[in-house]
């Protein structure tokens, strides 16, 4: 190869790609981490993780899928049927770290994908450089990321590709993404219906874009209408109290958007909502410059922010994964706009892209340098917590606080405490409890609100339980075998052997007892307490 050849090569290096991927990878192992480490500071909760981990557990286990985390058959609460693939790759590494791993990895993806189908809008480099790290700036990108797995993650990288595909003229591809981003939930459709009518009118690809629109009303329909019903055990929708000021089911809302402008207007102009758009779309300032683009995110939008669920306009939640791939699909459309402009008008476009998504990545992301980091502490009770978890068998049935569950969803049954004796966030409101005397472990935090610390208090103060472990912040409690009066544990005694002990049903055994700290204590109790448990 001649000199000439190589240097014509090294010119064609994209660096403007390069650090958009460099971006990517960083994004990607920053979060990764600090999630992960979040998670094993015991600061992931039940809801959503827990709900999505069992489920998988038990597709990749073959059987039913029915999420005592929640109440409900995993089917019932979602149409998330791209699970029943990945419970399969699942079973390859079952770990909650597996999916974090995951989760963070695609919406890493986003970059390097926002950067591409700008170059295919027509973006020059720069301008799509800067499409693709806006988006990694986001303040919702990052806030996905730390609120763990959830199945629609995969459509944020699938419906920015598909828009890329097509621009491609890889028309079958991008359907094909489109139908599998569908199987992540019910109300995908609220993102690719708008984007397959607007792909017919502005694409010029009339056939193929309302090929998606039609794929998105009937996976729509089938869920709404079919599915779901099927699955729940009410055989009406489950979340539809969410939209009662303006109607029942999804007819009834969607005639009430058009006649109690009452219910909607106040809606629309309050600020708290008005602000959560913001912060959407002004991160990427480009976006503005393609308002039909934008049209896209209507619908995902007006069932954001018409929700009675306050976590649906919030940022720091999965609801808006969708309005992002429509901001992204904008901004790469209008950096396009900016070809032919002047040298000074793009750099000003730059300035004012990058200061933007910087000013909100260090105001209102999760960014451990910014303003609002809300990442886990190491906490002192954590290997308390890790030594309490450890002396529960892997099949028994357990209730468990928020945060223990999990690391506990890998099993049949396991509660979010105080579930079963007391009904919280657990089916339906009409649906009959479970039987509580099929639990053998209850977990829980002591220094929680008055309610929970009731039903703690009279299972321990009835006997029906009795503490094995017990710090400043934790208990765990077994159930005794049937006809036992007492519980025995494992204690360590000076040689560093193992010895058997008894104590009575009423005592209890403390992180701190005989002098010994929370993390030698670990090594109490686990072998008897397995062995004997029923």
């Amino acid at each position: 190869m001649s000199f000439s050849e190589v240097t014509t090569r090294r010119r064609r290096v994209d660096g403007a790609g390069l650090v958009v991927w460099i971006a990517g990878a960083v994004f990607f192992g920053l979060y990764a981490y600090l999630t992960v480490r979040q998670y094993r500071r015991f600061h992931v909760t039940a809801f959503d993780f827990a709900i999505f981990d069992q489920g998988l557990w038990l597709l990749g286990e073959l059987e039913t899928p029915f999420v005592t985390v929640r109440g409900l058959h995993l089917f019932a609460d979602h149409s998330s049927y791209v699970l029943v693939p990945l419970a399969f790759v699942y079973r390859l590494w079952p770990r909650a770290e597996a999916l974090i791993v995951l989760s963070v990895a695609l919406l890493a993806l986003g970059g390097p994908l926002s950067y591409w189908v700008s170059r295919r809008a027509g973006a020059s480099r720069l301008l799509a450089a800067v499409v693709g790290l806006g988006y990694l700036l986001t303040p919702a990108v990052a806030w996905n990321a730390r609120d763990g797995f959830h199945p629609e993650i995969i459509v944020l990288p699938l419906v920015i590709a598909a828009f890329g595909l097509l621009l491609r003229d890889r028309d079958a591809w991008a359907i094909g993404a489109v139908v599998v981003a569908l199987t992540a939930k019910e109300d995908v459709a609220l993102l690719v219906v708008p984007f397959g009518l607007w792909v017919a009118w502005q694409l010029g690809k009339r056939r193929t874009g309302l090929a998606i629109a039609g794929l998105g009303f009937g996976a729509m329909a089938l869920s709404f209408f079919v599915l779901l019903p099927h699955f729940s055990p009410t055989g009406e929708l489950l979340y539809s109290e969410r939209y009662a000021q303006l109607g029942d089911g999804p007819a009834g809302v969607a005639i009430g958007l058009l006649t109690r402008p009452g219910v909607v207007l106040p809606a629309l102009t309050d600020p708290w909502r008005v602000g959560y758009v913001a912060a959407l779309v002004l991160p990427m300032p480009l976006c503005l410059l393609a308002p039909r683009a934008l049209l896209i995110a209507v619908p995902t939008v007006l069932a954001n922010v018409l929700s009675a669920h306050v976590y649906q306009y919030d940022i720091r939640y999965h609801y808006t994964l969708y309005i992002v791939a429509a901001v992204v699909i904008a901004a790469a459309v209008g950096a396009s706009r900016m070809t032919g402009r002047s040298e000074s008008t793009v750099r000003r476009a730059v300035g004012l892209s990058l200061v933007a998504a910087i000013c909100f990545q260090l105001t209102i992301a999760p960014n451990p340098l910014g303003l609002s980091r809300r990442w886990a502490i190491e906490n002192r009770e954590n290997a308390g917590i890790e030594a309490a978890l450890s002396m529960i068998p892997d099949d028994a049935v357990v209730s468990a606080w928020t945060t223990f569950v999990p690391h506990l969803s890998h099993r049949k049954t396991v509660y979010v405490f105080p579930n079963p004796w007391r009904r919280h966030n657990y089916g339906p409101l009409d649906a009959e409890m479970p039987e509580p005397g099929a639990v053998r472990w209850v977990i829980a935090r002591t220094d929680v609100d008055p309610e929970y610390l009731e039903v703690l208090d009279q299972l321990r103060d009835s006997g029906e339980f009795v503490p094995v472990y017990e710090s400043e912040e934790v208990v765990l409690m077994r159930r005794p075998s049937a006809g036992s009066s007492q519980s025995s544990t494992a204690s360590t005694n000076s040689s560093g052997t193992s010895s058997i002990g008894t104590w009575p049903t009423s005592s209890k055994i403390t992180a701190s007892q005989s002098g010994r700290s929370s993390s030698a204590h670990r090594a109490e109790s686990i072998e008897t307490s397995r062995s004997s448990a029923p």
